[in-house]
């Protein structure tokens, strides 16, 4: 209130007020506080509902920040689209010589036509050159001789096979005794293709059959030496396969790609047991999505159809240091979580 206000209320409280007078200028004095009182509450509401308004706009600017990019990368956290390999140890059954194989037996993994544990790691029967009549025989730079024979009749090596078939057996460098060699098995696997290659940290010889069965699939066996020379039987697979080291700690995985099925299998070698992880699994392709994989780049495709009819397609790569897979873009690049994905 003003001055004039303050003038008639002090005479009220000194008790004169059956001495003045309610004038006009007391009116008007109260009716100006009156006009004045919903004035000040209207500011302050208004001032109320702007920290509110305010208080919001600042969450919004905080939240979408750029310094909020730059400390998530630096607590260490990444955007990009990984997705982790989980390897399982592969519960199959050993087999043993003489053991006779069966297609009714199951396979070891859906579409791998491998009934036994594939890491056989045997030793290989080595007999006498005088058990040998020799037809063919070629050289495999790194590893030896590669022959091609028949048993002679009088043979002390037993034949496995009636009548005279032929057999294949290899001659290899620095391992095999004098006038001796490593009788392996029948003759087949003479015209197959021959490669040296590294497989779980070593050097193998990699034979190859690309079509060996009914089926379609692909035939690999794989052949190593010990320390001492001593040459093994080491792995087969009844499916394509693909010795490369996906996960950069130098040794060397193998990716196997089914042809029924449509599966693509990643195995690791531990301590004498076989791990494995499948792709379909780890990018949770549908059924009625069909994935490759590209030796040469080394990625991995998914060929999906959208709901609309269109094709999309999806490539990943192994990425190094971890075991983990990471989309990649049309031009190689490693895709984030918040990129675009393009069909």
């Amino acid at each position: 209130m003003n001055e004039r206000s303050m003038d008639w209320e002090s005479r009220v409280k000194q008790g004169l007020f059956t001495e003045e007078v309610f004038s006009d200028e007391m009116k008007r004095s109260v009716l100006e506080a009156v006009d004045r009182q919903p004035g000040y509450f209207s500011w302050q509401w208004k001032r109320l509902a702007g920290a509110v308004v305010l208080s919001i706009i600042s969450v919004i600017l905080i939240a979408n920040w750029p310094y909020a990019n730059v400390d998530k990368a630096a607590s260490g956290l990444s955007d990009e689209m990984k997705m982790p390999v989980i390897f399982k140890p592969l519960d199959a059954r050993n087999w043993t010589f003489g053991q006779v194989i069966s297609q009714a037996d199951p396979d070891i993994l859906p579409g791998l036509s491998n009934k036994y544990n594939p890491l056989k790691n045997k030793t290989i029967t080595q007999i006498p050159f005088s058990d040998i009549q020799l037809i063919d025989e070629k050289q495999i730079d790194g590893f030896g001789t590669i022959l091609h024979y028949t048993l002679k009749p009088d043979s002390v090596t037993p034949h496995e096979v009636k009548g005279n078939p032929d057999y294949f057996g290899f001659a290899v460098n620095g391992s095999s005794r004098p006038k001796t060699l490593y009788h392996y098995g029948t003759g087949h696997m003479y015209d197959q293709q021959f490669s040296m290659t590294r497989l779980f940290g070593q050097e193998v010889l990699k034979i190859e059959q690309p079509v060996c069965r009914i089926d379609g699939e692909t035939c690999v066996w794989y052949f190593n030496r010990d320390a001492d020379g001593q040459v093994y039987s080491y792995m087969d697979l009844d499916a394509a396969s693909y010795e490369r080291d996906l996960d950069g700690d130098g040794k060397e995985e193998v990716v196997v790609v089914t042809h029924k099925q449509n599966q693509i299998y990643i195995f690791k070698e531990q301590d004498g047991q076989l791990l494995w992880a499948s792709i379909r699994d780890i990018l949770k392709v549908n059924q009625d999505d069909t994935i490759q994989y590209d030796d040469a780049s080394g990625t991995f495709t998914v060929h999906s159809t959208l709901t609309g009819g269109e094709d999309a397609v999806s490539v990943y790569l192994y990425k190094e240091g971890s075991d983990s897979l990471v989309r990649i873009d049309s031009n190689g690049n490693i895709m984030q979580a918040t990129d675009k994905p393009s069909s």
